[in-house]
């Protein structure tokens, strides 16, 4: 079976991921360190902008170039991008997992103005991911947010723990603006990742009670 994912490059600290079909080519390059040269290029400002967010609260530099084929479509390429920064990440992950222990639960708040956002990741193998709207945030149910919809945004969020992999609740708590309620959002979801992937020795894959290393095979890319 072919692989989904090709990993071009990969220190430890920097990582290049590539993922082609017939729809979309995207390339998504991650490092440890800042680097103001890797910037997002999705053809969406707007999504542009929430992945700088998420490189922010997640202390990441983040690039991603996009090549769509004959059909645009605002949700593949949400969706497509979330998976396949998602299955980069996940590779920094496990190795860290593996050789040091990470906290593996984390979490985040983020807020701008009036908008505020709480996000709970736990990474240990499953892929889940439960986005709830309070009735305090009406921005949070709009259809259209910038150059995108609402709709795309959950299609990236999915995505990314698709293919990271991990339990995501993000929860829209408060917000008028969608452009605020969803930048508060993409912020809490980069602190917890952060969160997550902070150095914990007691926390090595070895030590971990419930599944031992098994978690460790989730790394492959195929």
């Amino acid at each position: 079976m072919a692989a989904l994912f090709t990993i071009e490059k990969y220190d430890g600290k920097y990582l290049k991921i590539t993922k082609t079909t017939k729809e979309i080519d995207i390339t998504v390059e991650i490092s440890t360190e800042f680097d103001d040269s890797l910037q997002p290029n999705t053809t969406s400002d707007f999504l542009d902008h929430m992945l700088n967010t998420l490189a922010w609260g997640a202390c990441l530099s983040i690039g991603v170039d996009v090549k769509c084929g004959k059909w645009r479509s605002t949700h593949t390429i949400a969706e497509d991008v979330g998976i396949t920064i998602g299955a980069g990440l996940k590779k920094f992950f496990y190795d860290r997992l593996e050789n040091e222990g990470v906290n593996i639960l984390g979490k985040g708040f983020g807020c701008l103005d009036e908008s505020l956002a709480r996000c709970v990741i736990g990474v240990e193998g499953r892929r889940n991911c439960y986005i709830t709207v309070a009735e305090e945030c009406s921005g949070g149910r709009l259809e259209l947010v910038e150059d995108l919809r609402s709709q795309d945004m959950w299609s990236f969020v999915e995505g990314f723990f698709q293919g990271f992999p991990a339990t995501c609740h993000l929860d829209l708590l408060k917000g008028r603006d969608p452009h605020h309620t969803w930048e508060s959002g993409f912020h809490a979801m980069g602190e917890a990742l952060r969160d997550a992937l902070t150095v914990n020795p007691w926390r090595t894959s070895s030590h971990n009670p419930y599944y031992g290393e098994e978690g460790i095979a989730d790394a492959a890319l195929i």
